[in-house]
Formats: structure tokens, C-alpha cells, sequence
């Protein structure tokens, strides 16, 4: 039987380490980390058990990255369960939380997972968990932004004199006690 060895000249070992070093997907750095120790070790098995895979493993890595470079070494993505609204259903929300709530007739003033959840129950007859609301909001490019509250009755000059007799009695209790 042939050794298994490494046949593809590009990426070399030095460039395999900086993808390794910059790499945030966590399977794909494994992956990179086992290429390139291939170059070093040129052996599956001692490969295998400095990675703690099995020879197995390593064998079909690098075979994939002989055939077809680092694009063939990339994990794919599992399906996962298909999405509870269709894509037209998900750019007609996106539209609805652009638009203010109650515009739409609802009773609440912002959009978050649990109002989501409610509008998408009323509009598409679906429905989805809070938590599943709030990470569709994320899919959709939407991130959790809460108002900043004004006080429009509130006197700005007494605030400031608040502010500064607050700093007094602060720093006459520092000094006392």
C-alpha cells in the first residue's frame, strides 16, 4: 500500500499555518491544523493521535485537499429544519419592523422577540417561540436596540443643580466617613 502524502504544492506549510492562525470556524482550523502537520510528520496515524481523530479522519482530509484543495476540505453546512416562513413571508416582516408598531395596529410600542413572535402569530397564522423570533430578527440584519428615555417636563438648569449639590454632599461624605 502507498504512503498517503501530501501531492498539492500550493498552499505550502507556511501559508497552511497562517490560515490555521486566522481561522475562526473551529472544524475548518482542525482540518488546516492536520494539513499542516501532515508536511511535518508526513504519517496519518502520528497525525491522528496528536489531533486526537482517527486515521481514518485524517486520511480523508487529506485526500479531499489532493483532489481538490482547500475548497474541497471546507465542512458543509448541515441542512437543519427548513424554516417556518417562506422567503416572501420573511421580506414582508422585514418590512413590518421597519415600520413602527403601531402602525400596524398593535398595542405595544417596540419590537422585540416576544411582540415579534405575536405579529407573525396574527399575520402568518404561525407559531414561533420567543427565542425563534429573536433569532430570526437576527437573520434578518436586526439587532436588539432599546429607546433611550427623555423626561420632557424636566427642567435642565435644575437637573444641573442637582448635579452639582449631589457632587457637594458626595464629597463631603468621602472626607467624613
Amino acid at each position: 500500500m502507498e504512503k498517503l502524502q501530501i501531492t498539492r504544492s500550493s498552499p505550502d506549510h507556511d501559508r497552511l499555518i497562517e490560515l490555521y492562525k486566522r481561522e475562526k470556524d473551529s472544524k475548518l482550523k482542525e482540518r488546516y491544523h492536520a494539513l499542516f502537520l501532515m508536511y511535518e510528520f508526513r504519517n496519518c496515524t502520528t497525525v491522528a493521535e496528536l489531533i486526537k481523530r482517527s486515521r481514518r479522519t485524517i486520511q480523508t482530509w487529506v485526500n479531499r485537499f489532493n483532489e481538490g484543495g482547500l475548497e474541497a476540505i471546507i465542512p458543509n453546512a448541515p441542512p437543519g429544519r427548513p424554516s417556518n416562513l417562506t422567503e416572501e413571508q420573511k421580506e414582508s416582516l422585514k418590512a413590518d419592523v421597519l415600520t413602527h408598531p403601531r402602525e400596524l395596529g398593535h398595542r405595544f410600542s417596540n419590537w422585540e422577540g416576544k411582540s415579534v413572535a405575536y405579529h407573525i402569530k396574527q399575520k402568518f397564522s404561525v407559531d414561533l417561540s420567543v427565542r425563534q423570533a429573536q433569532r430570526l430578527l437576527h437573520e434578518l440584519g436586526f439587532t436588539l436596540q432599546r429607546p433611550k428615555y427623555k423626561f420632557p417636563k424636566a427642567d435642565p438648569v435644575k437637573q444641573k443643580e442637582f448635579l452639582n449639590d449631589f457632587k457637594k454632599v458626595w464629597t463631603l461624605s468621602k472626607k467624613m466617613g
